[in-house]
């Protein structure tokens, strides 16, 4: 979902802007052709995630057979062989497609465009957007250009030398524009949710497969003595949504767990205090509104540069130890000045305007205004 959520918020701005000149075909990529061969990479991918969020060790692998054999290669044998019987519906389908422009925000997209232009399949211009605030070693070059929501990461990326030839920028993170419209107050989306107005919140999630210590931190903080109010976003992982809807809180605190849900913008306009692990989107919709985050969890070496961006930033402390964690969470809610700074860093970061410019951008290659 880190994946889609930009690339929907870049169509909804794209469509909006330039609709009425420019045929987008929006397509759930693995999904849409039909193809089982196809829909067993996307399982895959998904698994890996899972298992990198259960264990870490799997990440660490898997990064370091990155660096020792190489972007391409390792890709390669990704791609074409580990996922072989996906690599060829993969490519036809773009083909099938014949775009002017490939937009992804996947590095498996991106490597099956660059594959496809080279064999001739395509003769499309590609374009990338990295949610990462750096660009790791699973993204190959050989597109058109490649964004990336920080300043930081776009100088590495280019020092990296795997994207010469392409134009590296940096745009505002790619958040959905619907968070415009979300601008009514804790007090109301408290209220949709009802929840308390008047208790300290705090929104626990672990991304779209609530793994990592989402069980952990939960039941830290229904131990609080505090009057609070405690939000849980499972996402898919039903057994843990199944085993929260069957806890009675202390009355002292309402606790409301959810599973897989569409209001995550209103719990993250609701909230005090973000908790979990070190998603781009998890961090970043929170942030927005002015919560704070307390990272307690980073699966992979991608999610620590996430973590080090909003740290740095001053938006988020790191705390990987539960109880310290909470004990920090709880010391917040009975004294909120002590995280003013942290909220004061989170909203002094809040824009909305990144999809709008990366928009313009696809707009300008596309009519020929920008040389790519």
């Amino acid at each position: 979902m880190g994946h889609i959520m930009p690339m929907r918020a870049v169509c909804d701005a794209f469509e909006s802007k330039y609709g009425d000149r420019v045929e987008v075909i929006r397509t759930d990529f693995f999904r849409d052709a039909g193809d089982p061969d196809m829909k067993f990479v996307e399982d895959e991918l998904v698994k890996e995630v899972k298992r990198h969020n259960k264990n870490r060790f799997n990440g660490f692998i898997q990064f370091l057979g990155l660096r020792l054999f190489g972007s391409r290669l390792s890709m390669k044998c990704l791609h074409e062989l580990r996922y072989k019987r996906g690599f060829l519906p993969s490519l036809k389908y773009l083909e099938k497609l014949d775009a002017d422009i490939v937009f992804n925000t996947h590095f498996s997209t991106l490597y099956y465009a660059v594959r496809a232009r080279k064999r001739g399949l395509i003769n499309s211009k590609i374009i990338t957007y990295c949610p990462d605030p750096v660009v790791g070693l699973q993204w190959i070059g050989g597109g058109d250009l490649i964004a990336l929501s920080s300043g930081e990461g776009a100088r590495k990326a280019v020092k990296s030398g795997r994207f010469c030839g392409e134009n590296v920028i940096d745009t505002p993170f790619l958040i959905r524009k619907e968070v415009e419209l979300y601008d009514k107050g804790k007090a109301h989306y408290r209220r949709l949710l009802d929840i308390p107005e008047d208790r300290f919140t705090i929104l626990a999630a672990d991304g779209a497969y609530g793994a990592g210590r989402l069980k952990k931190t939960v039941y830290g903080l229904l131990k609080a003595k505090s009057k609070i109010t405690v939000m849980a976003v499972c996402g898919k992982n039903e057994s843990l949504h199944k085993e929260f809807l069957k806890i009675a809180p202390p009355d002292n605190i309402t606790f409301r767990p959810y599973g897989f849900t569409d209001k995550t913008l209103a719990l993250a306009a609701a909230c005090d205090l973000f908790m979990g692990k070190a998603g781009a989107s998890n961090l970043a919709e929170p942030s927005y509104f002015g919560a704070p985050s307390i990272v307690t969890f980073t699966a992979t070496p991608i999610e620590k540069w996430i973590c080090r961006n909003f740290v740095k930033s001053g938006r988020a402390l790191k705390i990987t130890n539960i109880n310290k964690a909470v004990k920090t969470a709880l010391e917040f809610a009975n004294n909120p000045a002590l995280m003013r700074k942290y909220g004061q860093a989170a909203k002094a970061s809040s824009r909305s305007d990144g999809a709008d410019i990366l928009a313009d951008i696809i707009w300008e290659s596309l009519s020929g205004g920008r040389h790519i």
